[in-house]
């Protein structure tokens, strides 16, 4: 709490006060606030987003717990050996996931036509099959939503688990989701539903360079960028 009072005390707490505070600090004049905001206008109308929803047939379950082992030159291959012992941290199960969906993906889920390289918000839905221990009127009611899953997987784990299976191959990497929400639910029909949302484009130069310029950047489906006035700016235009 010291070293955040040192760095922060002086901003505002209410976001009200915060903003004044930016608007003095960094001096902005009429004509400046002016342009900011005919650029948040320009902006929002520039803005939209595409839907997906996929549906998973299956009982769900959470991300295991991630597992380490030492790896030493008796258990690492020679061409990969730079010498001494190291920590290897792993999750099981991540890659047989990872190919399951990219299998899916290619039989299944051929109708989704574009692979997500801007920022997303992401839903899941889980549904847990219904206890056997329940009477008639809890499964119904459970049915409807109003009887909850409160038992492991917690809901993190049910949101790494999927939202990791789709890296690299729904979208470019789960660092894009900048909204995420996980629910958790009992049903006869155990499945996963999972909406998400993307944006037509990045807001900015600076994260439109920062996402063509990664590796692991698909340049077959190019993404657009907002420029300093607010428009969507064409790659060669």
């Amino acid at each position: 709490m010291e070293e955040y009072e040192i760095k922060y005390s002086h901003i505002p707490k209410d976001n009200s006060e915060r903003i004044y505070f930016l608007i003095n600090s960094m001096r902005l004049n009429p004509q400046k606030m002016d342009d900011i905001i005919e650029r948040k206008r320009v902006m929002e109308s520039q803005l939209f987003y595409y839907d997906y929803k996929i549906i998973l047939y299956e009982d769900p379950e959470g991300a295991k717990r991630p597992r380490f082992r030492m790896v030493n030159r008796k258990n690492y291959m020679n061409t990969a050996l730079g010498g001494g012992s190291f920590v290897h941290v792993f999750s099981p199960n991540a890659a047989e996931d990872h190919r399951f969906m990219h299998k899916l993906i290619d039989s299944e889920l051929i109708q989704l036509n574009n692979f997500i390289q801007t920022p997303c918000q992401v839903c899941i839905n889980v549904f847990f099959k219904t206890p056997s221990y329940f009477n008639k009127e809890d499964i119904l009611l459970a049915e409807i939503g109003l009887h909850r899953h409160i038992n492991k997987p917690d809901w993190d784990n049910v949101g790494k688990k999927y939202t990791d299976m789709f890296n690299a191959n729904i979208w470019l990497d789960d660092n894009l989701v900048t909204d995420g929400e996980v629910h958790k639910y009992y049903s006869i029909l155990p499945r996963v539903e999972i909406y998400i949302r993307y944006l037509n484009c990045v807001t900015s130069y600076q994260h439109y360079n920062q996402i063509i310029n990664r590796k692991d950047y698909n340049p077959n489906y190019p993404i657009q960028y907002l420029d300093n006035t607010g428009y969507i700016h064409y790659e060669g235009g």
